[in-house]
């Protein structure tokens, strides 16, 4: 089951509370490749709901783990020149409702959604205005730039992981709910009652393999038919 795209007449309908005041929201994407059609797409989401977002635009290293281990390089810039709360989200992303009324709640130094097999995933986290924050960001940052053929979500759970068996743990990790990370074809994350944002896995487009007679893989084809859907809803919007 595939949660649909909210409708304009249910974005007005809630026009006093979305762009409230909130933290800031960053996210990037390498230049000359498909994620700069999907930073696009992830724009007009975000103005749609009053939510200023404006994707960097970054060179690409040649390589999809090496591109995702810039993560951690750039939140530490981000969160060093941000004051407040900070939100990252993968631009291969849309959002459906303001995040902030929710987040603007969490009492803690990070937040990240992890899947139900316990697998931590980096797509979307909140990052507060804490020197704990900053210290594992930086952490993150450093074991990341030591270990750029691993992917960047794995070195952020070893070092949490790590950090919880010392004993005397120096952040405060407050595990997200799946509303802010959904997959939408991914059954096993569960279907929440409130989707804030979604993911879309360009990734299985930038890991495609040629397949027998031309036939498309059927993650592929899901993500292409969800993308359609979405964008036709995103430009019926703008044209009215």
């Amino acid at each position: 089951m595939i949660v649909p795209f909210p409708t304009q007449n249910d974005l007005a309908s809630r026009s006093a509370i979305v762009g409230s005041t909130g933290g800031q929201i960053v996210a990037f994407y390498t230049t000359d490749s498909i994620y700069e059609a999907e930073a696009r797409r992830m724009v007009t989401s975000a103005k749609r709901l009053g939510l200023a977002l404006s994707p960097t635009p970054m060179q690409s290293t040649g390589s999809w783990v090496k591109n995702a281990s810039m993560k951690a390089e750039f939140l530490l810039a981000e969160r060093k020149a941000t004051r407040g709360p900070l939100l990252y989200v993968d631009v291969d992303a849309v959002f459906h409702r303001d995040p902030w009324p929710a987040l603007l709640e969490y009492d803690c130094d990070i937040s990240v959604y992890y899947h139900l097999d316990g697998r931590l995933a980096s797509g979307t986290i909140l990052i507060n205005d804490t020197p704990s924050a900053h210290k594992l960001i930086a952490v993150w940052r450093d074991r990341s730039n030591a270990n750029q053929e691993i992917w960047d979500q794995v070195v952020l759970q070893e070092i949490i992981a790590e950090d919880l068996q010392s004993g005397k743990p120096k952040y405060r990790v407050k595990k997200l709910p799946v509303s802010f990370c959904w997959i939408f074809d991914r059954l096993t994350n569960g279907l929440p009652e409130t989707v804030y944002i979604e993911h879309l896995q360009a990734s299985r487009e930038a890991k495609i393999k040629p397949r027998l007679f031309g036939r498309i893989d059927g993650h592929v084809a899901r993500r292409r038919e969800r993308t359609t859907d979405i964008e036709l809803i995103l430009n019926a919007d703008q044209s009215s």
